[in-house]
């Protein structure tokens, strides 16, 4: 048994919440536990537009927990590290843990959260909306080798100084309860639903500019996040922005979608 192994038995027994990051040795580790995890935050708003109007691609796949959710994440990166995407490395694996090297120490570089990237660039609108279009074509590879994400929101990509992305958190997999067009379709929502938040309502359409023509290159998905976008248009009428950051949050979303079919639509006429 190698001394990872001794690291997860020993320490799983001990640790209370479900992850936990660690320096040892070999630089710093994530341990995540098999434990019941309770619904994210970010979920309620999306919980409730997928209920009211009978969204698919938005419902948020269920998180098994326990030890189902710890080989789930085993899988998942196995199958994206195969794609040649870039995922934590799996240093150790038992029933009741898992061991995960740090992103940062595999690139050897500082590496953020896409939200926390995007948030620094506000003031640099030109490299915030680089940062924009390279992220949209990280998971567009992954697509178009049939690959997709687990939860695709902007917390879950990361980004190192070199502006290569990686991807985390994969307790969940949505090609249990989704065909995989749902699952590409659901990436670019939770993607668009995390990002959008972060430009001023005037730079959405340049940003809806950017992702349409990324998304010339998966038409069939493109044409099912517009006609959500279409059916979602109504929130517009109602100062949803007042209810707090989930409710600003919906309305960028629902703005970004509305410019996504003014773009389509400006084409074809």
């Amino acid at each position: 048994m190698d001394d990872f192994h001794k690291f997860l038995e020993t320490t799983v027994t001990t640790q209370q919440d479900s992850i936990q990051a660690y320096e040892i040795s070999t630089g710093k580790v994530w341990l995540k536990k098999a434990s019941e995890r309770h619904g994210l935050w970010l979920y309620t708003p999306l919980k409730w537009l997928a209920k009211i109007f009978n969204l698919g691609a938005m419902i948020p796949v269920p998180n098994q927990g326990g030890s189902a959710a710890i080989q789930c994440e085993f899988k998942r990166i196995q199958q994206l590290k195969v794609l040649g995407v870039s995922t934590p490395n799996v240093l150790a694996l038992s029933q009741e843990g898992i061991l995960l090297e740090d992103i940062g120490s595999q690139h050897q570089s500082k590496v953020k959260q896409l939200d926390q990237a995007l948030a620094s660039r506000k003031a640099k609108p030109e490299a915030q909306f680089l940062l924009f279009v390279q992220a949209i074509q990280a998971i567009q590879h992954i697509h178009l080798q049939d690959g997709y994400l687990s939860e695709a929101f902007a917390r879950n990509i990361l980004v190192d100084k070199q502006n290569q992305f990686s991807f985390i958190d994969f307790e969940t997999d949505p090609l249990d309860v989704l065909s995989l067009h749902d699952c590409f379709v659901r990436d670019w929502l939770l993607f668009i639903f995390s990002t959008a938040y972060h430009f001023e309502v005037e730079q959405l359409t340049e940003a809806s500019q950017i992702f349409h023509q990324a998304l010339l290159a998966e038409p069939q998905v493109y044409k099912d996040i517009r006609k959500v976008g279409k059916r979602l248009n109504w929130v517009l009428r109602f100062k949803i922005n007042k209810v707090g950051s989930d409710g600003k949050r919906i309305q960028r979303c629902v703005l970004f979608l509305r410019y996504l079919r003014d773009q389509a639509e400006a084409e074809t006429t």
